[in-house]
């Protein structure tokens, strides 16, 4: 059986958890699960999270931890749109290669998120440097600067599940095939092209 130093067994469950996910989907998690995949008894993690769902949740606060970590702009520094394009994109890549995690995240498997405070922080702290980095680019007031950030938000989560659909259609025609996925197909091929299209007619209306 693995043995940690003090302090370390909770973020090493939560980073099974984490693989877990990613595998086979949040609804497969348990305390067994992670116990296993960890290699400790079976009540170890319930010293941890009272509940299936504050497990859950830290699960998400990784996974918006690594959503940050890939899309963040260092707003100390001159913001340019390509910089905007270039985490946008990560964006979506990150909502079609960790799936599983994404739907955790954005679904509602976790309910009010100001239960786990840290999670709250987490998703917040992905929002707020969307905003700020759109507060560099435009004069616009701070109720503007925060429905453009959103509009673009919105935009992101909505192409990361019209591209998820888009992945599992099998031997698709784009001549023939009618409705959103020929021209879902054609962006996800161009995503940078499309992006800047996207955010300088957000930024200049």
């Amino acid at each position: 059986m693995k043995t940690y130093h003090h302090g370390n067994l909770k973020q090493e469950l939560i980073s099974c958890a984490f693989r877990l996910c990613e595998k086979h989907g949040y609804e497969t998690l348990s305390m067994r699960s992670i116990a296993k995949e960890s290699g400790v008894s079976q009540t170890a993690p319930y010293r941890h999270f009272d509940t299936k769902e504050s497990l859950y949740a830290s699960v998400a606060m990784e996974g918006f931890k690594k959503l940050s970590e890939a899309t963040n702009i260092d707003t100390s520094k001159k913001v340019t749109k390509k910089k905007l394009v270039e985490k946008g994109v990560n964006y979506i890549n990150f909502g079609l290669e960790h799936a599983n995690t994404y739907d955790l995240m954005f679904g509602t498997a976790v309910g009010d998120f100001s239960n786990y405070p840290d999670l709250l922080d987490c998703a917040n702290d992905t929002y707020e440097n969307m905003r700020l980095s759109f507060s560099k680019l435009s004069d616009d007031p701070e109720e503007v600067i925060a429905y453009k950030c959103i509009t673009l938000w919105s935009m992101l989560h909505g192409l990361v599940g019209i591209l998820r659909k888009v992945a599992i259609v099998d031997q698709l025609n784009l001549k023939e095939t009618k409705g959103p996925i020929t021209s879902a197909t054609i962006i996800g091929d161009n995503l940078d092209f499309h992006l800047d299209k996207v955010i300088t007619g957000i930024i200049e209306s």
